[in-house]
């Protein structure tokens, strides 16, 4: 709690104490002076603490690990704590934290340049003689993802709202409109701002097929991922259509679904084995099945991205005759990557500029993008300290948390940037904390607007409907298998403002079970009882 002064009555009363133990006994004088020198009384726990206690205590609650930590920002102190120092797995609560380093630490005015170089400019015919260079930056929005962010658009696949490789093909006019008509070498995907480690520890094996554990790299184009189609084919028995998009070759398929009859359940399993590019895909789907949309991960996203480049400048007319090829940052002993890049070739031919740096983290929060959070990681340790890594990046987060925003020692044990880390641990009062800590800065308003806004947008769009909390929580989500949180702010329907981390592990419920009974604890929080009792009560 904050130093409170001593009203002008208890200092004058201290003054005649004073004076008096000069002239009388002092043990009777102290007797008189303990009432007022004692410290002042603990303030009351909110009416719906009790409730929300006896909740977690029952039988059903009490199999899994709940710890949550709620602090007035209007009145500067704690208002509830259940385990809420206990260190719990986060799951994508871990992003509040790499979001507020982005924001404080590089701006949100930042904003990406992706250039494609070359060793020499077109001739008076157009050939350009060498390669072209794509160059990675760090820019997590090469796609066709609308921004700034609007629901529900920027919450579809990119597949689904925009063209995927809309910033390729925009690079792609650029160098068309520069007269080039050929490139005698080849087109390279150069990723080497960042290290060539492409995933952090802790990340399960099954997270790598799916597009949310998409590999990470400088070089982002479509957030590292394609999608993959799947329609019923012409008659009962024959194979499933299956589309590709963005295709470039990168995957080969071996389909074995089959079209069943129609109002037949959709089973469909895809496998990848392991640092293979093979996808194997078995089930059914029934005749006039709409489809089915899978986002799926890219293993080698440099050149991927260079493949798609090269396809959109042949698609304009311009003859390549080399290949499309990779070019990473080289392994070192002692290091992740070095700190100096390839030195750049001398001719930029064009260039992909962001939009600023609040956008992406707006998105990034919103729609919880794994991959975006892992590249502002990197991005972090490329500013501040010269190296594109996850250990740099992990580095200059620490510091900022530890240094600035004011945690505890063991208050936080990170894997990663995004949360994928089943390994991560973090004590719900840290992760109040740090709001706490946003809450007084000066771009306080758009770090809690980055954040979802219960009942109409982000993770949130489908929770709290027809309950007082609708239009009164912004609040990070966060789920991996057994884990569920939910963290952030929200304003009492009196009007005060609280700081709240709900973090729960270990759990055997269903998820809809547990949502309602952290949505309950979070409608407490802003109406000051507990509505229901809940499942499980």
């Amino acid at each position: 709690m904050p130093f409170r002064s001593r009203p002008l009555d208890q200092a004058f009363a201290l003054r005649t104490i004073s004076a008096t133990l000069r002239r009388a006994a002092p043990v009777c004088l102290l007797a008189a002076a303990l009432p007022l020198l004692a410290a002042p009384p603990r303030p009351r726990p909110p009416r719906w603490a009790a409730a929300v206690r006896r909740l977690l205590h029952t039988p059903t609650q009490r199999r899994a690990r709940w710890g949550v930590y709620v602090y007035s920002l209007s009145r500067h102190r704690p208002l509830f704590s259940y385990n809420g120092h206990a260190l719990l797995t986060p799951a994508s609560n871990t992003k509040l934290f790499t979001l507020a380093a982005a924001m404080q630490l590089i701006g949100p005015d930042y904003r990406f340049h992706t250039p494609v170089q070359a060793t020499a400019l077109p001739d008076a015919h157009g050939v350009v003689s060498g390669d072209l260079v794509l160059v990675g930056k760090g820019d997590p929005n090469l796609s066709g993802r609308p921004l700034p962010y609007q629901y529900p658009d920027s919450d579809k696949p990119a597949v689904l709202a925009q063209d995927p490789t809309k910033a390729i093909n925009d690079l792609a006019d650029q160098i068309k409109a520069r007269g080039v008509t050929a490139v005698t070498g080849n087109i390279i995907g150069d990723d080497a701002y960042f290290s060539r480690t492409r995933y952090a520890p802790g990340w399960a094996q099954d997270d790598l097929l799916w597009g949310y554990g998409a590999a990470i790299s400088a070089l982002c184009v479509n957030d590292n991922r394609i999608f993959l189609h799947v329609l019923p084919g012409g008659e009962v028995g024959a194979p499933a259509e299956i589309t590709l998009r963005p295709w470039t070759g990168i995957y080969t398929v071996t389909n074995r679904i089959r079209t069943g009859p129609a109002g037949s359940p959709r089973q469909i399993n895809i496998i990848r084995p392991p640092d293979s590019n093979h996808l194997i895909l078995w089930g059914s789907i029934g005749m006039g099945d709409r489809g089915d949309w899978e986002s799926l991960a890219v293993q080698r996203p440099a050149r991927f991205a260079a493949r798609l480049l090269k396809q959109a400048l042949e698609a304009r007319g311009i003859a390549v005759y080399g290949r499309a090829v990779a070019r990473h940052a080289p392994w070192r002993m002692g290091a992740e990557t070095p700190k100096t890049d390839y030195p750049p070739a001398p001719y930029t031919l064009a260039t992909y500029t962001s939009l600023p740096l609040l956008d992406d983290l707006q998105l990034t929060a919103k729609v919880s993008q794994n991959q975006h959070a892992e590249m502002l990681l990197r991005l972090l340790g490329k500013l501040k300290l010269g190296e594109g890594s996850l250990a740099a990046g992990l580095q200059v987060r620490n510091a900022f948390l530890y240094q600035q925003v004011g945690l505890w020692p063991h208050a936080t044990e990170f894997y990663d940037g995004s949360g994928l880390a089943r390994d991560t641990l973090v004590q719900p009062a840290a992760v109040v904390r740090l709001l706490t800590y946003m809450s007084q800065q000066p771009l306080a308003a758009e770090f809690r607007n980055l954040l979802p806004f219960a009942a109409v947008d982000g993770d949130l769009h489908d929770r709290f409907h027809g309950t007082p909390a609708a239009g009164h929580i912004w609040a990070k989500t966060g789920f991996v298998e057994h884990v569920y949180a939910l963290s952030g702010y929200a304003t009492t329907l009196r009007g005060t403002r609280r700081a709240f981390s709900i973090i729960v592990n270990d759990d055997d419920m269903p998820g809809a079970e547990i949502k309602q009974v952290m949505d309950e604890i979070a409608n407490a929080i802003v109406t000051g009882r507990l509505q229901h009792v809940p499942l499980g009560g």
